[in-house]
């Protein structure tokens, strides 16, 4: 069961991740006046959740300017993108999603990445930074600390969605204080 699960997810984090780059790949360059309209009304909205509707927005300025350690900007029925800003020496703690494979790009900033099949063994450990990826497939245990001196800015994409719909921890207190379970299995 749990074999098919992950294969199932994989396939939709696969699907998920190549309909999105060639979706971001296939926008025509609007004329000056409709990308300054455009942005505009992304900023109007950017406080929403934008998910289960077409969206598009420039993802790397988008993540660079948060400033909220954790906010779900888009939330669909098999796929979420979460923008995350974390302060020199913060980290998103080690945890599992069993049902759950993970994407994340870091767009500012520098990182350790450990990754392991149990959290007593972390074998996986990387330093990353600027225009790193991250694939984290389901069943490992992960976590990411920003090791540098500037906020670590990074987007992170769930196959499927972790996390409730608009979600947004302002800090990392906050997210702690929210109580997000690390140890945790997926019923998707």
């Amino acid at each position: 069961m749990r074999k098919s699960n992950i294969t199932r997810n994989s396939f939709y984090f696969a699907a998920g991740m190549f309909i999105f780059l060639l979706m971001a790949a296939c926008q025509p360059q609007p004329a000056a006046d409709e990308a300054e309209t455009r942005d505009s009304e992304m900023t109007e909205s950017s406080a929403e959740d934008m998910g289960q509707k077409p969206w598009v927005l420039n993802i790397e300025e988008a993540t660079v300017n948060n400033q909220f350690y954790r906010e779900a900007k888009w939330t669909g029925d098999y796929m979420q993108m979460v923008l995350m800003s974390l302060k020199p020496g913060e980290v998103i703690n080690l945890e599992l999603h069993n049902d759950i494979d993970q994407f994340i790009r870091i767009e500012q900033g520098e990182a350790r990445v450990l990754m392991g099949e149990t959290k007593e063994n972390l074998l996986f450990d990387e330093t990353v930074s600027d225009d790193w990826a991250i694939f984290i497939p389901a069943g490992y245990w992960h976590e990411v600390r920003n090791t540098g001196n500037t906020d670590l800015k990074l987007y992170t994409i769930y196959t499927p969605a972790e996390h409730a719909s608009g979600t947004r921890h302002e800090t990392y207190e906050e997210a702690e204080a929210h109580g997000h379970d690390h140890d945790h299995d997926h019923d998707h």
